[in-house]
């Protein structure tokens, strides 16, 4: 056709196109020419797969943040919602860069290059909550950044939507999300030993490299038992906890009084500001708490040195022989209480010292002589010596209370030989250590052995020891001989023997009765009786009978024989008189005439034992 111009006209839509092709016409033109300048034809045209869109930006969910950050083995999550306009389910992805990713046909999109894939979710259906997750690992870095896209799954052109997110307009759950790792934990360790009432500290070397914003900081927990909790010790009870610090933190706890001692176990924790613990958890390190064993002590003020009757003084009892009964009473305090930790007695024994003033402490601990006169010292304990006999005394509190109870009351009886110096009267005469009194020293040990320092009685509390007169006789009967009447012995010359079985010097002094066959039953007749007065002694061997004293049936004046105090337990000191009768002219009946002479003893003077 020649002069004609056909123009193409394209009308495009979603289905099949009509497409009319004519020939340009003018005024000159008829309609019946019209009719024969144009056909049609038929276009078609396919539209690619349209990516989803978001409906909900991705944010964290929860908030992973420099107060808040994820620690290292647990999961960080992300939350959106896309929707499709063809209805196709989506992926949601998160990358470490804003790089578009590259969507699948078959399966889940990939971040591209080097760009780290945060997390991926399921395929989600259009206009549902995806969900991506990521679990941190020791190797992150602190922050990290995310870009979150959506990409659906269409089997022919699948595709991504080409907005990255970074959050949903809350700050804190926006990009970048943080990783907190563990804190760094080396060893842990205490400055025990300690004893009971002190202060032990412990010491983690532990350090937190995390420095984003503000770096890290970290707190130990010592925990009494290997429960904690992850915030706090268990039941087992704390010992102490730290405060927050850059490194190696510390805490003391003052150990209770009293406290058994022993080993103690003791379990550190250590945590970051973020309440991350080191490695393992709450899986804790132990180290030995160990409580010194402390000695015993005894405080002077609760010694008493007691009779039987636990008052007035010191009464001696048996002649030639030892009198029980008398004690020592203390109270042992213990740092470490009176239990130990296998619920046996943590005190074990006891010594004591005895001694008159005069000797004092050292004359009689140093010389370690037993002496039964005036020291008793504890190293002469035994068979021929003293006895003693020490424990708890369950009558005056000695009962252990437990491990909270650091005192004990024990008590040791002991015996005193009758030869043990008195310190009774105000003069030389009453006695020769008027001036001094009785005094002790006591010592305790624990079951380890050690020992209080030796304590002495207060002088306040000091005892007078009576003085003890005892006598024995040794010759039981006072033979004249044979004698006429009208006859007597000159001198006096027939002996008597007074042994001092008690602790003072003896003089003496005697009584008589008459003489007769049929003793007693003396008619007093002047032919068969020979009177008291008849019988003459003395203290000094070879007196002439006409110088001695008179015997009477009452008691004569004290005779000054002079007999020392004994001073062997083995045997007694004695002292002698000496003896004469007359028998009188008138006596006329012969045969064996018999009476009975009492002879007393006397404390003599001090000055003379």
């Amino acid at each position: 056709m020649h002069g004609r111009v056909v123009p193409l006209a394209l009308l495009f839509g979603f289905a099949v196109t009509t497409i009319i092709v004519g020939t340009l016409f003018n005024s000159r033109t008829s309609p019946r020419d019209l009719a024969y300048a144009q056909d049609a034809a038929t276009t078609t045209v396919t539209v690619t797969n349209v990516a989803p869109i978001w409906s909900t930006n991705a944010e964290e969910n929860p908030a992973s943040s420099t107060g808040t950050p994820t620690n290292v083995g647990s999961d960080t999550r992300w939350l959106g919602t896309g929707t499709d306009s063809n209805d196709e389910p989506y992926y949601m992805i998160v990358c470490s860069t804003s790089t578009l990713p590259v969507a699948s046909s078959t399966g889940a999109p990939w971040c591209v290059g080097g760009t780290i894939r945060w997390g991926v979710s399921a395929l989600t259906p259009s206009g549902q909550v995806a969900t991506a997750t990521r679990t941190a690992v020791a190797g992150d870095v602190e922050l990290n950044e995310w870009w979150a896209f959506i990409c659906d799954e269409n089997d022919a052109n699948p595709a991504c939507n080409l907005t990255a997110v970074q959050g949903n307009g809350d700050f804190d759950a926006s990009s970048p999300f943080y990783v907190n790792h563990r804190p760094i934990f080396n060893f842990f360790y205490d400055n025990s030993p300690q004893d009971p009432g002190l202060s032990v500290t412990w010491t983690a070397s532990s350090v937190d490299y995390d420095v984003v914003v503000d770096a890290d900081t970290v707190q130990l927990f010592v925990c009494k038992a290997n429960d904690f909790t992850g915030s706090a010790c268990g039941a087992g009870g704390t010992y102490c906890t730290s405060s927050l610090v850059s490194s190696s933190p510390t805490c003391a706890f003052a150990l209770e009084y009293p406290k058994p001692d022993g080993n103690y176990t003791a379990f550190g924790f250590v945590l970051d500001n973020h309440g991350f613990a080191v490695s393992g958890g709450s899986q804790g390190t132990d180290s030995v708490l160990t409580v010194n064993n402390v000695a015993p002590t005894i405080a002077a003020a609760s010694i008493s040195l007691n009779d039987s009757d636990a008052s007035g003084p010191l009464t001696l009892l048996n002649e030639a022989a030892t009198t029980t009964g008398f004690n020592v009473k203390f109270t042992v305090a213990d740092g470490n209480s009176c239990v130990t930790t296998a619920s046996t007695s943590e005190i074990t024994t006891a010594l004591i010292n005895v001694y008159r003033s005069g000797v004092g402490y050292w004359g009689c601990i140093n010389g370690s002589q037993f002496d039964a006169n005036s020291c008793y010292a504890a190293s002469a304990t035994g068979s021929g010596t003293w006895r003693v006999f020490s424990g708890a005394d369950k009558d005056a509190g000695g009962i252990c209370n437990g491990s909270d109870d650091d005192t004990q009351a024990w008590t040791s009886t002991f015996t005193l030989w009758y030869v043990a110096d008195p310190t009774d009267g105000s003069t030389a005469s009453d006695s020769a250590f008027f001036a001094e009194d009785w005094l002790n020293s006591v010592a305790a040990f624990d079951d380890q052995s050690a020992s209080s320092n030796l304590i002495e009685l207060l002088p306040g509390n000091a005892r007078e020891l009576q003085s003890f007169l005892a006598v024995d006789l040794r010759t039981p009967t006072i033979a004249y001989g044979s004698l006429a009447p009208g006859q007597n012995t000159e001198p006096l010359s027939v002996t008597t023997v007074l042994a001092a079985t008690g602790n003072v010097g003896l003089d003496q002094s005697a009584s008589g009765s008459h003489m007769c066959v049929p003793y007693p039953n003396c008619s007093g007749s002047a032919t068969d009786t020979i009177h008291v007065f008849n019988q003459h002694y003395t203290a000094t061997a070879g007196t002439v009978f006409t110088n001695g004293i008179i015997l009477t049936s009452t008691t004569s004046p004290e005779l000054e024989v002079n007999g020392r105090k004994s001073t062997a337990t083995s045997h007694q000191q004695t002292a002698s008189s000496y003896w004469g009768i007359l028998v009188p002219i008138t006596i006329t009946q012969a045969g064996d005439y018999t009476g009975q002479n009492t002879i007393y003893g006397i404390k003599s003077e001090g000055s003379q034992w």
